[in-house]
């Protein structure tokens, strides 16, 4: 049984994001409309309806922004200089507890000596077709938690380092990697700030 045990939040920017292909005709028949206008269905809360009424030909309909995602889907925080990944020691909590309450033992600031492993997601999985990419964004204020780290010996910050994917020109934080060991990204938790959705044309 680990002596210790830790809880890992990181903050404060962040949110969803997605990565995914549309046909070439839908894309260019969105592309004539303008960006505007292809941001405007995209994001309205409203979209379902849109689609139900007959305004946009069946042929040129897409899904919800968030559901165009086929290369890649990610809810996490950006890997930036504004955020910080906080340690909090739960060891002496029991299951079930607030993990919130317990003494925090450090801050440590997002540089890129702590960065692990780095993905490029685009290059990785985007193929050469006539498809199109399009970005979906929510950007949001808020924290990302990570898996409970449990250890034998007390924390040690030269130990951890953060695995990033890069995305259009964005990081974000997928996993912590501590001694060799991968803590899952669980989540980020916000209020929405902005969103955007374009073609990549």
């Amino acid at each position: 049984m680990a002596k210790y045990k830790y809880y890992l939040h990181a903050g404060h920017y962040g949110g969803e994001h997605t990565i995914g292909t549309i046909p070439k005709e839908v894309a260019e028949y969105w592309l004539d409309k303008g960006a505007d206008a292809f941001e405007e269905y995209m994001l309205d809360w409203d979209h379902d309806e849109i689609n139900d009424s007959g305004t946009i030909p069946e042929e040129f309909q897409l899904p919800n922004w968030y559901d165009v995602d086929d290369i890649e889907h990610v809810c996490s925080i950006e890997f930036t200089s504004l955020n910080t990944l906080t340690v909090t020691d739960i060891t002496n909590q029991k299951d079930g507890d607030n993990i919130w309450v317990g003494k925090e033992i450090a801050e440590i600031k997002m540089s890129e000596d702590k960065i692990g492993e780095l993905l490029d997601e685009e290059s990785d999985k985007i193929s050469n077709n006539d498809d199109y990419i399009v970005y979906g964004q929510s950007f949001e204020k808020g924290s990302c938690s990570f898996e409970i780290l449990e250890t034998d010996e007390p924390f040690n910050a030269s130990k951890l380092k953060f695995d990033v994917a890069v995305w259009n020109d964005l990081q974000f934080v997928t996993g912590i990697n501590y001694d060799g060991e991968s803590l899952s990204n669980e989540g980020m938790e916000g209020h929405g700030k902005s969103m955007a959705c374009w073609i990549d044309d």
